[in-house]
């Protein structure tokens, strides 16, 4: 049997998928779930990964300084080469939460092809994964002992938002292990988070749009593009809207933390609950979005917060 063909003029035309499409094929829905949380989450960005783990539980060493003790001596010939001792950090552990929500899709959404309803839902998985993933980020980021500055004034009024950035910068690049200047860690921030909604407070302030006034800046002028430019005195700028309104961090990415997952995200094939014709007993079928995941900082000095930008 040939398919029919259809003559496409605008996005409205052609074959339309209805709920009972996405039932017959029960991996219709995980797949666009799938798609929807693919990279969304922050914690995926801004921690690196350290591998899987079987039990739930991670150890590891918080404060691990940069360095070997000691410096490269000079040698003579025939001399012997010295070996270094490598310094360890704080033992500490970090446990994993299971984390799951389902959607479920009824008899009457496919019977009445209640197709925007089967979509609202998936948003709003999607949306309250994410949420969840980040209020995590942010409780465990407010507890380390990461250092902070106070920003010079409300970014939406009188603030250097710049000057602030600079000194952040500052502050992680000279962290030190406590032993003199000398013993700098060699942190570098490269990343910037603030909340999401920025823009319309920048747009306001001048010392923020002043680099913009001309010169090759002013193609990303803020007041034109309505969006922030990518990179920020060398930082690549990261927005959430889950992110305190009044503090900034700054973070050299992947060293601050880590992330490690007992079971990756797992999305179900759509099933019907209880078994039986039609969706079973309850008339639905669900699909099911779980993760148990480990989230740890053991480098908090590898970032630091600007508190009081709003």
């Amino acid at each position: 049997m040939t398919a029919p063909t259809y003559t496409v003029g605008s996005i409205h035309d052609g074959s339309a998928t209805t709920v009972s499409d996405m039932l017959a094929n029960p991996l219709f829905i995980p797949a666009r779930l799938f798609e929807l949380l693919n990279n969304a989450f922050l914690t995926d960005v801004v921690f690196r990964d350290a591998g899987r783990n079987s039990a739930g539980v991670v150890a590891f060493e918080a404060n691990v300084p940069s360095f070997l003790s000691g410096d490269p001596e000079a040698i003579a010939e025939y001399g012997e080469i010295p070996v270094s001792i490598g310094t360890r950090g704080t033992p500490s552990f970090a446990v994993g939460i299971k984390r799951g929500l389902a959607v479920r899709v009824s008899r009457e959404m496919r019977d009445e092809n209640r197709v925007d309803d089967v979509r609202r839902q998936m948003t709003q998985l999607t949306n309250t994964m994410i949420r969840a993933e980040e209020r995590a980020l942010r409780s465990l980021l407010e507890v380390a002992t990461i250092p902070a500055i106070t920003a010079s004034a409300s970014w939406s009024t009188t603030g250097k938002p710049r000057l602030d950035i600079a000194n952040g910068v500052n502050l992680v690049s000279s962290q030190n292990q406590g032993q003199g200047t000398e013993d700098i860690l060699g942190f570098r921030p490269d990343t910037l988070i603030i909340p999401a909604g920025m823009e319309p407070v920048l747009m306001n302030n001048d010392d923020f749009l002043k680099v913009y006034n001309a010169g090759a800046n002013s193609a990303e002028d803020i007041r034109y593009t309505g969006r922030l430019p990518g990179n920020v005195l060398g930082l690549d700028v990261l927005t959430s809207r889950f992110w305190p309104s009044n503090r900034a961090l700054l973070i050299e990415r992947g060293t601050v933390g880590f992330r490690s997952d007992t079971r990756p995200l797992e999305v179900t094939p759509m099933y019907g609950e209880g078994g039986g014709p039609n969706g079973g007993p309850t008339e639905s079928w669900r699909t099911d979005t779980t993760r148990k995941r480990v989230l740890g900082i053991d480098t908090p000095k590898a970032a630091a917060w600007i508190n009081g930008i709003v």
